[in-house]
């Protein structure tokens, strides 16, 4: 058979790359890399996994009234055909990060974090990132882990004297690590992928580490110092030891340093163990098997125990321990040693672990624990993070995106159909502030926060929008967010624990699809949807919640979302009637700030007609200002919009600034004062979209149908609205504002 060329250029190509990244070399090789860089080649497993969260980068954002820090990890990664990836719970993850960093400070794991928190808040999302993090990382030059193996050369004529069969060498650094397959009698490897720096005598690696690392004092060692090689390598190296009369570097030719790659599916470092029941770890004597029978006759005597199970499959890497508390606790004991200690014990030998633990809970499992009397020892060997369900209901309509695009694929979708049900489900999260945790002025305005207004403030949006809340009122509480977000963030009732489920509402979303009568897919469905939900309280245990005030009320958060998504739709037909050109409201936008800026700084402005520098006007100030809340200091009022200007600039190096964005406030009053000089206008639109399909339609002037048209247009170049999406939510908005159930 001829070989193809084509064939022979890829076993190149793969052998290039294999021995490219280093997957076989001698131990002297591997001392030659732990001497160029001792930190990265002597990493504990916690120190692995704080290095590979690192090495894929992070970012700042804000959460809730804080600075967090966000883990590029938990964005996904790009070859990831599941594309998971962990929307929100930055608090979360920042806080895994940090258990790991302070792991990697003491050298190793002695503790096991517990993930916590309500059904489907993405613990096990977390763990699946962690795992394909550390896949990912292990292939990168700087994620290199290594392992070894026993080799045992075949016999040759000229004999060793202990039946190694090469013989003595004149190269103390003589090597079997690169034999060919027919030349080993026997290859042994390390079950327990032990660094091989292990191999080490013990009493020697503090002088050989002091050597390594200089003055580095920072590297934490002592895991290195304390590790062992395990039952099975450790006699093998005895028997080595004996057999060459304590030659160290003749028994270093039986070492073959071998790349390890971290693969859940392999089972090799990322291990996931489910609560069935059984055993985690054991041991079995292999004297018999037939790779062992091949032995030089030195070590054919040894009686070896090779460990396994899912511990030692997770060694040098990462384990989960999925619903860790719905396994039987007596199977559980044995990890408070395990944890604390390092080592798990198995009849006929004693395994080293090197290995970070993770576990999850529900929180009805996490109670049911907390009223057993070994919870005091868990819980001194347990690192706890909290996960809770998300409170910002923007980042919660891409928890529903799969659901969304499939829907799209059937029908016509509305823009705001999944943001319905995102805020009516975080609106069954929240729970209601107790105004005696707070400080005055802060404490008054804190009772007057209904959910509503609640879930916009998370949202950054602005609460006074749709409740009744003044300018200084929602100042001062985003000026107190973190403080507000804080009071139920770290209690047994946290915000986040109760609720609707991200599962069930891709559930309700769903649902709603295929009830939905017409063929667009609008709020309108959604909301028929859960108050079909909202009747039966046996479904979910949230609805059997008792309402605290207006909170906890799921019936009601159906109105009120209604009521937000209405007031939305009826703002954005106004936008889009083209009664005035968008770029109006950034000419007076423009306008303002230049007298402003004037103003404050104390200097002129150019006349944009004649060119004249003229002081700044007063009423170009007072009549943008007498619509805004100023507060009783408009000095002041002023001084703080150039403080934000500045802090934008500073930010925003180069870019112009966006007052639309920056200032949205005063981009509603604008709006709100100039559509109340055009009801007239603004009524007769709406009255002739009331008009459209009926028989009234066709006596509508050309003029006016145009308007309309445009409008229609507006609202689809503008906002996403097919036109039948944007006729039946007009329609449905209108007609409940007219029959007075829409808030003036």
């Amino acid at each position: 058979m001829v070989r193809s060329e084509k064939f022979t250029g890829l076993g190149h190509r793969i052998q290039d790359q294999f021995k490219g990244q280093g997957r076989v070399r001698s131990y002297w090789e591997f001392l030659a890399e732990v001497r160029d860089d001792p930190p990265l080649m002597l990493r504990s497993s916690a120190q692995y996994l704080r290095d590979m969260l690192e090495h894929f980068g992070s970012t700042e954002v804000e959460v809730l009234g804080r600075m967090v820090t966000r883990h590029s990890l938990f964005d996904g990664l790009p070859d990831d055909a599941e594309r998971q990836r962990v929307v929100g719970q930055e608090l979360a993850t920042d806080a895994i990060y940090r258990v790991i960093r302070n792991f990697a400070s003491d050298g190793r794991a002695t503790k096991m974090i517990l993930m916590h928190g309500p059904n489907g808040s993405a613990k096990t999302t977390v763990a699946d990132l962690l795992f394909k993090g550390l896949e990912t990382y292990a292939n990168t030059d700087a994620g290199r882990l290594y392992r070894f193996s026993w080799v045992f050369p075949k016999t040759s004529d000229e004999q060793g004297r202990f039946g190694f069969g090469t013989g003595r060498s004149d190269d103390p650094l003589e090597t079997f690590a690169y034999l060919e397959p027919d030349e080993i009698a026997a290859t042994v490897p390390s079950d327990m992928k032990t660094n091989p720096i292990y191999l080490v005598p013990r009493d020697q690696r503090t002088g050989l580490l002091e050597d390594l690392l200089g003055g580095d004092t920072d590297f934490p060692h002592a895991h290195i110092l304390h590790g062992d090689l395990g039952t099975k390598s450790s006699a093998i190296f005895e028997a080595l030891l004996i057999a060459y009369q304590g030659d160290w570097t003749r028994m270093m030719r039986h070492v073959r340093v071998e790349r390890l790659d971290i693969s859940r599916r392999y089972r090799r470092g990322a291990i996931t163990i489910e609560p069935q029941g059984t055993v985690d770890a054991d041991a079995r004597q292999v004297t018999m098997d037939m790779n062992l029978a091949n032995l030089p006759p030195a070590l054919q005597n040894l009686r070896l125990y090779e460990v396994g199970g899912d511990l030692v499959d997770a060694n040098r890497g990462l384990v989960e321990f999925s619903d860790f508390l719905k396994r039987p606790l007596e199977l559980n004991k044995y990890l408070l040693t395990t944890v604390e200690k390092g080592t798990v014990r198995m009849p006929g030998a004693l395994a080293y672990l090197d290995v970070v633990m993770i576990g999850s809970a529900n929180e009805k499992q996490l109670d049911s624990f907390k009223t057993d009397p070994n919870f005091t020892s868990f819980k001194a060997r347990m690192e706890f993070v909290t996960i809770p369900y998300l409170l910002e209901y923007e980042k919660e309509v891409e928890i529903y995106r799969d659901q969304m695009d499939s829907i799209a694929r059937r029908m016509a979708v509305g823009p705001h159909a999944a943001r319905s049900a995102a805020l009516w489900s975080v609106l069954t999260r929240l729970w209601r502030p107790d105004p005696a945790h707070y400080e005055e002025p802060l404490r008054a305005v804190v009772a007057k926060l209904t959910p509503l207004a609640k879930a916009l403030l998370y949202q950054g949006r602005d609460p006074a929008e749709l409740e009744d809340l003044s300018g200084d009122e929602v100042k001062l509480l985003r000026a107190n967010l973190d403080q507000i977000a804080g009071e139920w963030r770290d209690g047994v009732v946290f915000e986040g624990r109760f609720g609707a489920s991200p599962r069930e509402m891709k559930t309700i979303l769903l649902d709603a699809s295929y009830r939905t009568r017409t063929s667009c897919f609008t709020p309108i469905a959604v909301l028929a949807e859960l108050r079909k939900l909202v009747r039966d309280k046996s479904l979910y245990d949230f609805l059997k919640l008792e309402p605290k005030g207006l909170y906890n009320n799921p019936a009601r958060f159906v109105d009120d979302v209604d009521r937000a998504g209405r007031r939305v739709v009826l703002r954005e037909l106004k936008d889009s009637m083209a009664l005035v050109e968008e770029r109006e409201y950034d000419r007076r936008f423009q306008e303002y700030f230049r007298h402003v800026t004037a103003h404050v700084r104390r200097t002129r402005v150019t006349d944009s007609v004649t060119g004249e520098e003229k002081s700044p006007s007063q009423e170009a100030l007072t009549t943008v200002e007498r619509l805004l809340d100023t507060g009783d200091d408009v000095g002041l009022f002023r001084q703080n919009l150039m403080g934000k200007i500045a802090a934008f600039s500073l930010n925003h190096p180069g870019q112009a600034v966006n007052y639309r964005q920056l200032f949205p406030d005063i981009l509603r009053a604008l709006k709100k004062d100039f559509y109340a000089g055009q009801q007239d206008a603004i009524s007769q639109v709406e009255d002739d979209l009331l008009l459209i399909d009926s028989a009234a339609w066709e006596h509508v002037s050309t003029e006016r149908k145009n308007l309309v048209e445009t409008t229609l247009a507006n609202m689809e170049s503008r906002y996403g609205y097919t036109r039948e999406c944007a006729l039946e939510m007009i329609w449905y908005s209108l007609r409940k504002a007219r029959a007075n159930q829409d808030p003036a």
